[in-house]
């Protein structure tokens, strides 16, 4: 199962509340529908739920601050009805599959409430719809298991020509795949989707009921029909989705802003539309001759590239190395130079810790395939040639151009296997789209200068991260492009803009510039300032003391697997769910005759069939069995739960009906639960002296480095104290601007300039001290520092800042846990015989805090008194 990472969980946050809006808007206009439908003397206007929903939120300052002054958007289906639309902004890299099928189980129970229907899944070229497929046919992989969960189980995978069935559509979640310009027709005539087709069945009357076809399209007017005074709907997917009212999912969604495309997407009267793109388009208004109105992205949320590199989804910093001279033989050779060193870490890391990283480099040169090998520029073959003569294998090398696939050969299919040998890929531009490969690491850049829109979009390819998870090594945890005889100033600006391009223009500023001579800005160790070159500095772990035995606390072993689920009532979680929880849009509409064969009538919905719609409590307990590890257990909640909803009334049509939100709602009341039981169970232990906070004498405790690296040049930009010298307390010397970020600089200035203290270190995250409570992740504090006390000695804080806008839920776990352990730090005296390794100063404090910024000057000075 994929972790879910702080900005994945805001993300779905953002979406749950917009639904929950959306639904409450929907709620209204519908009531306002009914009213004028009964009295149309009245002349009441139906208001636009959609437009309400997102002022609302606005309103309530849930939308991003970056698009305050870009106006809402709406959007009308082929019929004229509002339809739902929502943005997400993710950057490449951003896991925008596993936010688009969690999504969808978002709007499926959450607003639509069933958890069957269609989603017509669109993506923009070839190899993002074989990627996609594949793992959405893939039942163990976590974007199948993700859309299983949203459906009980029952998944259909489709692709555009296979037989779609109206029963399909009743019973299972059907998941169909198109690619963009399928879907962006010319005209309806020339396209397959909208041609009478005999595998699309029981969404139209029979040929000759010519009443019940009227009928249809008076109920949806743009269906495509074969004759107008005697109207026969054809039998047509693009019809059957304009019935069906789909759940879009729209894969890059910049791609599909033209007139056209956009009035083709709308046109398959969808119930809800879910945009993913790294870089939101908006069309501006235009006067003229051919004025046309505006047309905007409706932005719901917006995730920045530093929330990614935070995560460990992506390498940072990018190591530029701008080769000038004139022999690209040189600069291969140093690009394979760069990627040796890589895989010495890289077979190292694995040696230590067992996890397997197979560095790839992309070689982008100027000609392939067929086109003349004369020795005027260089070619793919060029460079196969000397990768063999440099000690490659036929085997490590793939080629990957419009004319030659290696990667398609059955060993070389799946990049990440320890068994696959690829360390080279050759390419022209092949690998722009859709292309994801986390251990490629370097790019070198042959035709730099001669193509560099082609460089610019594969520079996107090298920034994943290998498992989104940093190895604690700077040299695995960075990229590298390395050019050959282009402009530096050249060829920072295409790195720059292949950053836009991928929604990661925030990071900009983090590309760094290697020097080939001597003296280059390889990373480079810091030193500690002379007055702490040897002083030894301590700081407790978060321990778990079983009798003699003592180690780390482990979140799994001794948090997770302990929580004991047997007393928990789910009670709270079943009456949460509202007995007349219902669909808010149609995602099947059937037209049928009555009995006499005259009377047409309309239905919303096809009927549930209760078998088909049973609920599956096997299928729940799997759904939670990473929150309730015993299934056992899992099996009595999910029993209890079922048990209280039949007391409300529920019935087993409405309990299959409504499985996908009854499974999401326990498993939203078990995670909370989880976190407050974690809570309980950890201060118990905390108080009972199993879990410990102390500064040992066993030895057993995180040691200060004495060096800490950097990439930074040495005659780099050094932060400024308030003096307007450099700064003087700083535990390692110097300190460069780019390696702090703005907030951190300001914190680095304050703490320096305070006379009472003795050293202060920016922590690194994941790679230095770290602090492990009841919840999985640990909690890296951005700054250490000693203060002088008046009795000698000194008092050690830990200190985490944060900005104002992010003092939420994840801020008040951390505040929390910083404060258990402060108040529960202590002097470990026992010392088993022969281990007498802590030499530190006796009776010294150790003080944890959690500061928002603009409590800083507040605040901060507590912790700063001797």
């Amino acid at each position: 199962m994929l972790r879910q990472l702080d900005y994945q969980d805001r993300v779905l946050n953002a979406i749950e509340a917009y639904l929950d809006r959306l639904s409450e808007e929907k709620t209204r206009a519908d009531k306002v529908a009914v009213l004028a439908e009964d009295d149309p003397d009245l002349g009441l206007a139906i208001p636009d739920f959609t437009r309400n929903a997102w002022e609302g939120l606005k309103a309530e300052g849930k939308l991003p601050d970056s698009r305050a002054a870009i106006p809402f958007s709406p959007r009308e289906d082929g019929v004229g009805r509002p339809v739902p639309n929502a943005v997400l902004k993710v950057p490449t890299g951003g896991g925008k599959t596993w936010l688009a099928v969690n999504g969808v189980s978002k709007v499926m129970g959450r607003y639509l409430g069933r958890n069957a229907g269609f989603v017509l899944w669109i993506v923009p070229n070839e190899a993002i719809y074989t990627q996609t497929l594949k793992h959405l046919k893939d039942r163990q992989h976590p974007y199948r298991q993700a859309l299983d969960r949203a459906a009980a189980g029952r998944v259909q995978i489709m692709e555009k020509g296979d037989t779609l069935d109206a029963r399909d559509v009743a019973e299972k979640l059907c998941v169909m795949l198109l690619m963009l310009q399928s879907a962006n027709r010319e005209t309806q005539e020339s396209l397959k989707m909208f041609q009478d087709r005999g595998d699309v069945h029981g969404f139209f009357p029979p040929e000759g009921e010519q009443q019940a076809h009227r009928a249809a399209i008076e109920a949806t007017p743009n269906l495509a029909a074969y004759d107008d005074i005697f109207p026969v709907v054809k039998d047509s997917l693009g019809n059957a989705l304009r019935v069906i009212r789909p759940v879009v999912v729209l894969d890059e969604g910049h791609r599909a802003i033209s007139d056209l495309a956009f009035k083709t997407l709308y046109g398959f009267n969808p119930a809800f539309v879910l945009e993913l793109t790294a870089t939101p388009q908006d069309i501006q208004p235009r006067g003229g001759k051919n004025p046309r109105e505006g047309r905007y992205a409706n932005v719901l949320v917006e995730i920045t590239g530093r929330e990614l590199d935070l995560e460990g989804m992506i390498k940072m910093p990018l190591n530029l190395d701008p080769r000038q001279g004139t022999d690209w033989k040189a600069t291969l050779n140093a690009a394979v130079a760069k990627l040796n060193e890589l895989d010495a870490e890289a077979r190292q890391l694995r040696a230590d810790s067992g996890r397997y990283i197979r560095p790839i480099m992309l070689v982008q040169v100027e000609r392939t395939g067929g086109d003349q090998r004369d020795g005027a520029y260089i070619h793919a073959e060029d460079v196969r040639e000397w990768l063999l003569t440099a000690g490659f294998d036929e085997a490590e090398i793939a080629v990957k151009t419009a004319e030659t696939n290696d990667l398609k050969q059955p060993e070389n299919q799946n990049l990440l296997s320890p068994t696959n040998r690829v360390r080279a890929i050759i390419t022209k531009q092949a690998l722009q789209e859709g292309w994801d490969c986390p251990f490629a690491y370097v790019l070198c850049a042959l035709a730099a200068s001669s193509n560099q829109k082609a460089m610019t979009q594969l520079v996107g390819r090298i920034l994943r991260q290998p498992e989104a998870l940093k190895t604690g090594i700077p040299a695995l945890d960075e990229c590298h492009v390395i050019t050959h005889h282009a402009a530096t100033a050249d060829v920072v600006n295409a790195i720059k803009d292949g950053l836009e391009r991928d929604g990661l223009g925030d990071l900009i500023l983090e590309v760094t510039t290697e020097d080939t001579s001597a003296a280059g800005k390889a990373a480079r160790a810091i030193e500690r300032r002379p007055d702490f070159s040897s002083t030894e500095i301590y700081l407790p772990k978060v321990m778990r003391a079983d009798g003699e035995e003592v180690r780390e606390l482990d979140y799994d072993t001794d948090i997770l697997s302990e929580i004991d689920w047997r007393d928990f009532d789910p009670k709270g979680i079943a009456d949460a769910i509202p007995v007349n929880a219902q669909a808010a849009g149609s995602q099947l509409q059937r037209i049928t005759l009555s009995d006499d064969g005259e009377e047409v009538i309309a239905t919303d919905e096809v009927a549930a069939n209760a078998e088909a719609l049973a609920f599956d409590p096997a299928y729940a307990v799997r759904m939670i069995s990473d929150l309730v590890l015993n299934p056992f257990v899992g099996r009595e909640i999910v029993g209890r739960l079922i048990e209280r909803l039949k007391t409300r009334g529920f019935d087993e049509i409405k309990l299959g009906k409504l499985a996908s939100l009854i499974v999401e709602e326990l498993r939203r009341g078990l995670d909370i639960e989880r976190t407050a039981r974690a809570e309980t169970q950890f201060k118990d232990e905390v108080a009972a002296g199993r879990v410990q906070f102390r500064l040992r004498l066993d030895g057993r405790n995180w040691r200060m480095p004495f060096k800490v690296e950097t990439t930074e040049p040495e005659n780099g930009r050094q932060i400024v104290g308030k003096d307007g010298g450099a700064l003087k307390r700083s535990l390692f010397s110097p300190v460069y601007e780019a390696d702090l970020n703005r907030d951190e600089q300001d914190v680095a200035v304050y703490l320096d300039s305070e006379e009472t203290l003795k050293w202060w270190h920016r922590n690194v995250a994941r790679t230095q001290y770290g602090l492990q409570g009841w919840k999985r992740a640990k909690v890296y504090p951005d700054f250490i520092f000693a203060v002088k006390r008046d009795g000698g000695g000194s008092r050690i804080t830990v200190l985490e800042t944060k900005g104002d806008q992010l003092d939420n839920l994840d801020t008040a776990y951390k505040r929390e846990l910083l404060k258990v352990m402060s108040d529960n730090f202590a002097w470990d005296k026992t010392v088993p015989a022969g281990t007498m390794d802590l030499i530190q100063e006796d009776g010294e404090t150790v003080e944890c805090t959690l500061i928002l910024m603009s409590e800083r000057n507040a605040k901060l000075p507590t912790y700063l008194s001797s």
